[in-house]
């Protein structure tokens, strides 16, 4: 029981723990620390005037969604933005910056790596045919890409085949080139100033 606590506004779990090899079990990890505040499969919008976003587990009053406005759900997201230059993350305990005893919990730390690396030398694994693999990190940004939008960018929309990079184009004339064979735009979209939000009054109809 000590290894949870729950307090008003944060909860803390000491009780997991991420293997030193299992990367796997790290990618989880970091993948929920790093989750967003809410959820995007939950929010659905009604109509021009209505938002519906349900709650992950029943309220105590029995509220299972709220009910809300566009301007109440901007209101909402705004107030999780962070002032600029806050720090999002902070140490305590031992880890913190100015604690005498950083230095010693580092230290130990690095001692079992040098540790694990030197049983992983003295202790080689099995003998196994040697495979020319290719390294995944040259792929890492199709991996990302197709996380954020749910798109692989290396199949083709068209026949469903893999593509392979032929090539990088990073000059401007023969990138004009391409977008006018494609019909595409050469010129970015004008920018307009930003504004606040729009007055909205119920008997004005809905919001442009």
């Amino acid at each position: 029981e000590m290894l949870a606590w729950e307090n008003s506004g944060f909860s803390l779990d000491a009780a997991v723990r991420v293997g030193a090899h299992d990367r796997a079990g790290l990618e989880r990890l970091l993948r929920y620390c790093a989750r967003p505040p809410f959820a995007l499969e939950r929010l659905e919008l009604i109509d021009e005037r209505q938002v519906i976003y349900r709650l992950p587990r029943t309220q105590r009053d029995g509220t299972t969604a709220l009910s809300l406005t566009p301007l109440e759900l901007i209101d909402h997201l705004a107030a999780l933005i962070p002032p600029p230059r806050r720090h999002r993350h902070r140490y305590h305990g031992v880890l913190a910056p100015n604690s005498p005893l950083r230095a010693a919990a580092v230290a130990l730390g690095r001692d079992a790596a040098d540790d694990l690396s030197a049983s992983a030398e003295a202790n080689p694994p099995s003998a196994a045919p040697l495979r020319n693999v290719r390294s995944p990190a040259r792929y890492l940004w199709a991996m990302l890409l197709a996380r954020l939008f749910e798109s692989l960018p290396l199949v083709c929309p068209n026949c469903g085949a893999d593509m392979r990079i032929i090539a990088f184009v990073t000059e401007a004339a023969p990138v004009e080139r391409i977008l006018l064979a494609l019909g595409e735009p050469t010129e970015p979209p004008p920018i307009a100033p930003a504004r606040g939000p729009p007055a909205w009054d119920e008997d004005l109809g809905p919001m442009p």
